[in-house]
């Protein structure tokens, strides 16, 4: 009977570490998508002269000459 409470404990404490852990990854994941896309649209504004927000790739070309 004693190895049972000891199994069903050792089980509640390795579901408890996965569904804490589940959370701080999900969390640390959103926060890395977050600051991956930021830098992806300015990336692209760089390399193509594509503008974010209207996709526009026509911005300032007369400025570049």
């Amino acid at each position: 009977m004693l190895y049972g409470y000891i199994l069903i404990a050792c089980l509640t404490m390795v579901l408890l570490g996965y569904s804490i852990g589940r959370r701080i990854g999900i969390k640390e994941g959103r926060e890395r998508a977050k600051n991956h896309a930021i830098i992806e649209l300015k990336l692209d504004y760089y390399n193509n002269k594509k503008c974010p927000i209207c996709l526009n790739n026509s911005v300032n070309k007369n400025s570049f000459k």
